[in-house]
């Protein structure tokens, strides 16, 4: 009897089938990290440079550096979906509207304790000693609140274009194959870009305290596959980005809520 052949409860908790690992893979991994980079830093320095030249106009405004950023690194994204269609066109980056169910509701609910699991492990000191948390979030008006939920929202396009629809794409043609870990079975190359979205964090250890850079690259990693589980089942980004972006609001809107409330 074949592996193939055993019955779901004698199967291995670890599979990996049809992987096709070859010496240039390696290759391909790393430069798939280095085109997150060049992603990724190119629209955070234009948005910084705009903004500091800017910053009078801006009213010292820092959700808008993040807005500009974010929108510079949506068009890097877009360009590259553009370009990686020309040339690998077996690659699917699932741009498109979902062709069946949505997910939608499955993705509110994913993203809503996703931003509840994110406050708790970020600021679980600061909930215990009902201090508020030190989020640097500007709740001196009604529009620089609805600027920090609008940029925190918007994450969710900007970085599933980026890591899920080019870079998952990207790299589960080029290093093909399936990792399936209990009932958890996604591309070898879900795992990897997963790993790369928790590193693309690190300068959250150079600015804020151990334990919360240490909780980012552990959820970080987490949602990573999350995304990519309902970007297959739902066959495009959108589920995705909706956890991913409300996630990040929920989290930065109760932050506001307990700074009102406890600062």
């Amino acid at each position: 009897m074949t592996d193939l052949a055993l019955p779901p409860s004698r199967r291995p908790f670890v599979e990996v089938t049809g992987l096709r690992f070859r010496p240039w893979s390696i290759l391909w991994i790393v430069l798939t990290a280095v085109l997150m980079q060049l992603l990724l830093v190119p629209g955070r320095a234009a948005g910084a440079w705009l903004y500091k030249h800017n910053i009078e106009l801006f009213q010292h405004q820092i959700w808008v550096f993040v807005a500009l950023a974010t929108l510079f690194q949506i068009i890097t994204g877009l360009v590259a979906l553009a370009v990686m269609r020309r040339v690998l066109p077996q690659a699917d980056n699932h741009l498109r509207w979902p062709p069946g169910r949505t997910y939608a509701g499955l993705s509110i609910a994913v993203g809503a304790a996703m931003g509840l699991i994110m406050l708790v492990a970020d600021y679980w000191p600061q909930l215990l000693a009902h201090t508020a948390p030190d989020g640097g979030y500007d709740i001196t008006s009604a529009g620089a609140i609805a600027g920090w939920l609008g940029v925190m929202a918007a994450a969710g396009p900007n970085e599933e274009i980026i890591f899920r629809g080019l870079l998952v794409g990207m790299l589960a043609v080029l290093v093909p194959g399936r990792l399936r870990i209990g009932r958890l079975d996604l591309p070898v190359a879900a795992y990897v870009v997963a790993l790369l979205f928790g590193l693309a964090h690190y300068d959250s250890f150079l600015h804020n305290p151990l334990n919360l850079a240490i909780a980012q690259q552990i959820y970080a990693f987490a949602w990573g596959l999350t995304y990519v589980w309902l970007m297959e089942r739902s066959r495009s980004l959108l589920a995705p980005m909706i956890a991913h972006g409300l996630g990040d609001a929920v989290e930065v809107g109760i932050v506001m809520l307990l700074m009102a409330a406890w600062g």
